[in-house]
């Protein structure tokens, strides 16, 4: 046994160092047949300063993901340790009355889903969740499915492990642990370094997040539309009245595999509206709805699919079904459905054949539009609707190139703190530049 097996060993236990290259293989979407990697299961913080402290004696680099899998070009390192935050899965503390929860890296939606309905409280579910970790997908920005209403899935009070393996509290944390029961860091905001920074300043081990009152009253509807043009203006108008949380629209093929029903019989698109709050509330808002829907020429499909309501209280994942996902107007979605329909058009598709997603943003000022699309495709189609001002909250890979290629001075700054917090390049090299 190696000296650094020794030593990775003595910091984690023996069976939470993997280095059989079949057991590699299941950290990457295709098979690694010869590695110098390990894989590292960390249940603790310390072990995982211990990780990046023998990362940096060695000059070893240190990989962590944000997606199921870790990207593929990293297996082609002849050497490199891989973090695992799956025991990482404590809910340290639940602040029902702050409405806040301060949860280790590994807890999931399922894990955290079961213990907040205890406590009166739930999550905001994510549209394109790339991982089953909720703090990944708040550090990522992942959309949530009331997006309309609450644009950022809130997350502060970051515990991080800096490439030296320091530890930085971003938030009130630094103050106390017990007293840190608010939502925002406060006057500095210092999350905001690691949002959306794939841990190449550090690496997120714990953070607090956002949570919300379970009301007494909750009601799901849908509405079918035979164009989209209908749908969309539904979903624009509702939220800029503040009527409803949940303002989406999904095209046959997506509703019917959120569900798990068939789509035969379904209208083309449907629209899915989320109402919630004190009784007497929310049937003034469902009126207001229907007046609308009345008005927009609508069918009422809420008594044939209401028992499909439970797919807005769950996460959508993003993991072995693509999601390629961007920012626009209500105004430019057939521009871009023009560009995706002849990507497909050119691998022998198309657009009727792809589960399409539309959630309103930002009060109904803006909206996200998830295509489901072949792997291969993503990056591909992406870059093009880059080219034609599609807005990429995250972008990976040669997506990543195009929209930062656009972005000189951004980059540079972005490397300045990138040599100032992790000088050797250790952590996560080559995300994203």
């Amino acid at each position: 046994m190696s000296t650094l097996d020794q030593r990775l060993i003595a910091a984690v236990g023996e069976e939470n160092v993997l280095k059989d290259p079949a057991k590699i293989s299941s950290f990457f979407r295709q098979p690694v047949e010869k590695t110098g990697l390990r894989a590292l299961l960390p249940e603790k913080v310390e072990e995982v300063q211990s990780i990046v402290k023998l990362a940096r004696e060695e000059r070893l680099p240190v990989f962590t993901t944000y997606d199921s899998f870790f990207r593929q070009e990293v297996s082609s390192h002849k050497a490199g340790l891989l973090i695992d935050f799956r025991r990482m899965n404590k809910i340290e503390r639940m602040e029902p009355r702050g409405m806040v929860v301060h949860v280790q890296r590994g807890v999931t939606y399922e894990q955290l889903t079961e213990e907040t309905k205890k406590n009166g409280i739930k999550l905001l579910p994510a549209a394109a969740a790339t991982s089953r970790s909720v703090v990944e997908q708040s550090v990522n920005r992942a959309v949530n499915l009331r997006a309309a209403r609450f644009p950022d899935a809130t997350v502060a009070n970051m515990k991080v492990v800096l490439a030296d393996g320091r530890i930085h509290l971003t938030g009130t944390h630094a103050l106390s642990e017990e007293g840190a029961n608010v939502a925002h860091d406060g006057s500095a905001d210092l999350s905001r370094w690691y949002v959306g920074a794939d841990d190449m300043f550090g690496i997120v081990t714990r953070a607090t997040i956002n949570v919300y009152p379970i009301w007494e009253e909750r009601k799901v509807c849908f509405f079918g539309f035979e164009q989209l043009e209908g749908a969309c203006a539904l979903i624009r108008d509702i939220p800029r009245h503040e009527w409803a949380l949940e303002n989406i629209a999904l095209n046959k093929k997506a509703l019917a595999r959120l569900a798990g029903i068939n789509e035969k019989g379904l209208p083309p698109w449907v629209a899915v509206i989320g109402l919630e709050g004190k009784k007497k509330l929310v049937d003034y808002y469902e009126k207001q709805v229907y007046d609308l829907v009345g008005r927009k020429g609508a069918s009422n499909l809420t008594s044939k699919l209401g028992e499909s309501a439970a797919i807005i209280e769950r996460p959508w994942y993003a993991i072995d079904q693509p999601c390629l996902g961007f920012y626009t107007t209500f105004k430019r979605i057939g521009e871009f459905d023009e560009v995706i329909e002849a990507s497909l058009k050119d691998a022998g598709s198309s657009l009727d054949d792809v589960s399409r997603k539309v959630i309103s943003v930002a009060s109904g000022g803006a909206v996200w539009l998830g295509y489901d699309l072949p792997a291969e495709m993503c990056e591909k189609v992406g870059v093009r609707l880059v080219d034609r001002g599609a807005f990429f909250d995250r972008p990976t890979g040669k997506l990543s190139e195009a929209v930062y290629s656009k972005m000189d001075a951004f980059v540079r700054h972005v490397k300045r703190i990138k040599n100032m917090m992790d000088p050797g390049n250790l952590l996560n090299p080559g995300i994203p530049f």
